[in-house]
């Protein structure tokens, strides 16, 4: 494990989730550095630091990817897009249940997801499938070569992680 918090395991496991989603090392590294007295006493305040400066390195990424999508660069936007969301659902999974904001936060994420998959031209849709007259949301990855039928892949995520977690580890 990667231990950029001495002393604080589940930052540590944040980190290194954001690292197997796509993170930038040195993007890392500027969110983390300022918060290594927060993450000494991981409590409510802690872990609003820790989110203000997550959210503050997404709102830059999506900057870029404006300026990117202004000079026709889908690719390059895509990419820091989804970088973005990546550190939106870090910061969103160490929130209270109750943290006010959070569910913004977390359909902010959803929306830079979708974005950043369209942007790259990823073969991944968001598509929902009926159950017990709701529906369960999902990520669709078609079979690439095949025609017709082909076998079908369903992952489920537990407690703490989501289906865009997944997709990007």
């Amino acid at each position: 494990m990667f231990k950029y918090f001495p002393t604080n395991y589940v930052w540590n496991l944040s980190v290194d989730l954001a690292i197997e989603m796509g993170a930038r090392i040195g993007e890392i590294e500027e969110m983390c550095a300022p918060l290594q007295e927060a993450a000494k006493a991981p409590d409510a305040a802690g872990t609003q630091a820790f989110r203000e400066t997550w959210v503050q390195m997404a709102d830059k990424l999506c900057m870029l990817a404006d300026e990117d999508k202004a000079r026709g660069r889908a690719l390059s936007a895509g990419e820091k897009i989804s970088r973005a969301a990546s550190y939106l659902i870090t910061a969103e999974r160490l929130q209270a249940h109750n943290a006010p904001g959070r569910l913004a936060l977390y359909r902010r994420h959803l929306d830079l997801f979708a974005e950043g998959l369209k942007l790259s031209r990823e073969n991944c849709e968001r598509v929902e499938i009926p159950y017990e007259g709701k529906h369960l949301s999902a990520l669709y990855v078609p079979a690439e070569g095949v025609q017709g039928r082909a076998p079908v892949l369903v992952q489920l995520n537990g407690l703490d992680s989501t289906k865009e977690m997944k997709y990007r580890v």
